[in-house]
């Protein structure tokens, strides 16, 4: 016997169209609401923040942009995983943003969110993606790492009101 509801639906990493902005608005509220506002990953966000960047019209916005390129991971029309792409010019392009459902996490939902994105980048023409993370968000780090990625510097930015040291990692995808 088949099992029934969200189990049954295969899970489709795609880019993003302005039909996904309510299941992102509704994404990125339960992924603030499970991780928290101490989580790794969202250093310096506020409740103020989260709200704006779940907001319809920086969704929108978000999605049009061409120097943007979002990507969703979706399963029976919800919303488990989030990155994109972000041109910095020269042959680089930041992965700036990549977010899972803590109670999706460990389902290969971030390798997949990840590796669509290396194929854009690469069809695009870009020779390197770097990311950025907290230089003490060892789950992050080793996930890169993994995936080939290589430490390059650390750094700190500002980050709504906190000072954040951060790591950068590379990998060249050409």
């Amino acid at each position: 016997m088949a099992d029934r509801g969200e189990d049954t639906q295969r899970l489709a990493v795609r880019a993003a169209t302005p039909s996904d902005v309510p299941s992102l608005k509704t994404f990125f509220g339960e992924a603030w609401k499970e991780a928290g506002p101490d989580a790794l990953g969202f250093t310096g966000a506020t409740e103020e923040a989260i709200h704006d960047i779940a907001s319809k019209r920086f969704l929108h916005s978000l999605i049009a942009r061409t120097d943007r390129h979002v990507v969703v991971a979706s399963k029976g029309g919800r919303v488990l995983g989030f990155c994109a792409l972000k041109a910095l010019g020269s042959g680089v392009a930041e992965l700036s943003g990549i977010v899972v459902l803590e109670s999706a996490t460990g389902k290969g939902i971030g390798t997949r969110l990840l590796r669509r994105s290396g194929t854009i980048a690469k069809k695009r023409g870009y020779e390197r993606i770097i990311v950025k993370t907290e230089t003490n968000n060892k789950r992050a780090i080793s996930f890169y790492k993994k995936m080939g990625f290589s430490e390059t510097k650390k750094v700190s930015e500002d980050i709504g009101k906190a000072k954040v040291k951060l790591l950068v990692l590379e990998e060249s995808i050409s």
